[in-house]
Order: C-alpha cells, then sequence, then structure tokens
C-alpha cells in the first residue's frame, strides 16, 4: 500500500520502469503450479547497498515532517494507542524487530495504509472502519512492517537516483552536503513526487509474504489476511472503486493476493495457526468512537 502523488512527465516515466523493472519475475510465475512466494522464502535482508540504516531513519523523519503538512492525524489518543499496541505486537514477530516503529493514524475518509520507511507507518480511518476485526489490523499493519523489512523505500531511493531524479539533492543524505536544509529540501522532493512509496507489483508481494508470516508468528488468526482481500479490499474495489486510492492501481488485485495467501496458508501454515487472535474488545472499542464500521 502507499500514498498518491503528483509528478512531472519524466518521474512519472521513470516510476513506471521503477515498478516493472523486475527482471525474471514474470517468467517465475509462469512457471507451471509455482507458489509466488517461493521466490522470497531464502530471501536475507539487510541495508547493504543502500541507504545506512541512520540515513533511512533521518529521511523518514523528514519526510514525517511533509506528511504531516498534507496529512491530518487523528486526535483520539485511544484510538492512535491502540493501533500503535497492535503495531508493537507485530514488531517482535517481524524479521526486522530492533528497528524503532512509530504508527500513526490519519484522519481522513482514504482507504489506505502505507510507510516512509525507517519505521514510520501510517494507516487511515477510513481502511480502519472498513476492518472487520483485530486480525485484518493486523495484517494492514504486518505487510507495512514487510514493505520496511524488505526495504523497499531504500530500493525506491536508490532506483530513482539510477534514473536521475534526485536533482543533485541525494547528496544531503549520502553525507557530502549534511543534513540541515538539504535533507530537508530531499524529503520535500521525494514526498511529493510519490519516488519512496510507489512499489511496484512483486514488492506488495514479497511485503503480503513477510505480512503473512508476521501475523502468525504474532498470534493473529493466520486468516485475517485472507480475510482483508475477500472481505475488505476485493469488495470495495468492485462496489466503490471511488474510496480506494489511486494507488492501488500498482498492487497486484485483490482476488490474485488471496489466491496467494490462501496457498501460502495451504501449503506451509499449521491449522492452529488460524485459532490466533482475531476479534477483541479494544478492535470494537476503536470502531465505536471512529463512529462505526463503514459496509460498502
Amino acid at each position: 500500500m502507499g500514498i498518491e502523488g503528483s509528478t512531472a512527465s519524466v518521474v512519472i516515466i521513470a516510476l513506471c520502469l521503477i515498478s516493472t523493472a523486475t527482471p525474471g519475475a514474470a517468467q517465475k510465475r509462469d512457471k507451471k503450479n509455482a507458489n509466488v512466494y517461493d521466490e522470497f522464502r531464502a530471501v536475507e535482508y539487510s541495508n547493504k547497498g543502500l541507504l545506512s540504516e541512520e540515513q533511512e531513519k533521518e529521511l523518514a523523519a523528514e519526510v514525517h515532517k511533509q506528511v504531516l503538512q498534507k496529512e491530518r492525524l487523528l486526535e483520539d489518543p485511544q484510538v492512535s494507542n491502540y493501533v500503535a499496541s497492535v503495531g508493537r505486537r507485530l514488531v517482535p514477530a517481524s524479521r526486522r524487530p530492533n528497528l524503532e516503529y512509530r504508527f500513526y493514524v490519519i484522519d481522513s475518509k482514504t482507504v489506505n495504509a502505507f510507510t516512509t520507511g525507517g519505521g514510520y507507518v501510517y494507516i487511515y480511518t477510513g481502511l480502519l472502519r472498513r476492518l472487520e476485526d483485530e486480525s485484518e489490523l493486523a495484517g494492514v499493519l504486518g505487510h507495512e512492517v514487510g514493505h520496511v523489512v524488505a526495504r523497499h523505500v531504500p530500493k525506491n531511493f536508490k532506483r530513482a537516483q539510477r534514473y536521475g531524479l534526485l536533482l543533485g539533492l541525494s547528496e544531503a543524505i549520502l553525507g557530502r552536503g549534511g543534513a540541515g536544509g538539504g535533507l530537508a529540501n530531499l524529503a520535500i522532493q521525494l514526498f511529493a513526487s510519490g519516488i519512496l512509496l510507489k512499489h511496484g507489483r512483486e514488492a506488495e508481494r514479497e511485503a503480503d509474504f513477510l505480512g503473512l508470516y508476521n501475523i502468525a508468528d504474532a498470534g493473529y488468526d493466520i486468516e485475517g489476511m485472507a480475510r482483508l482481500f475477500s472481505n475488505v479490499l476485493g469488495p470495495l474495489g468492485k462496489n466503490n472503486p471511488g474510496a480506494m486510492d489511486k494507488i492501488f492501481s500498482s498492487h497486484p488485485p485483490a482476488v490474485e493476493r488471496l489466491v496467494n495467501t490462501r496457498r501460502e496458508i495451504d501449503e506451509h501454515l499449521s491449522p492452529r495457526r488460524r485459532n490466533g487472535v482475531s476479534r477483541t474488545p479494544g478492535f470494537d472499542a476503536m470502531l465505536r468512537r471512529l463512529g462505526g464500521p463503514i459496509r460498502d
């Protein structure tokens, strides 16, 4: 998941290249009876060859300032603290547990969630009100944590450098120009263009894979991830496409994500994992404070 941005035509063209530059991915998926998640099983994640972890966190902190200028955070600490508590439960079970994560709720009808890397994760009330239980919320947050684990934002930054989209400002974060105003200007450029948050479909599949195991290892009902696609995103896309943020056009279709998740559950996850945490009093209280569920 991600957030929509506006760009000049050269940036739009390059983002298309970034989103599709996954050599061999299509061929792998064409193999008969192949599980699309197989290519992610043995991946080892680090910041090697990318922004260092400190640079990633510094950039995310600057981009957070841009998020606050564009979006309004929910002024209800009970809801915000509840969502953060679900996120914090996922962190130790993730494949990047030592990073400090921050979870924010944006007060908007937009149906979306995104991460700017560096442990910063955001979810909109428009999506929260369409979820059915805490395991689905964990699925959304677990997916975004998956993006953080896989370093998708630093990878997008590196690709943007390759395509010459940073107009020389990248030296600010690479240590040549110092932090200061240069880093702030870089964050403004990156956020406005959407470069950091435009993930390709392979990255979204990888985040789904990591998110599924994240919620499973955190003790949540693994069926929550499947229900997220079958009961929330799938029907919403069909019945009320205007409620979906345009960035979902870069995601695999909900039906494909459901098939991928269902196959992974059936082939690799024990049935007992389906008996994890699902609906909770905290989730019900959150919905009441937001004005109740929205069912399209």
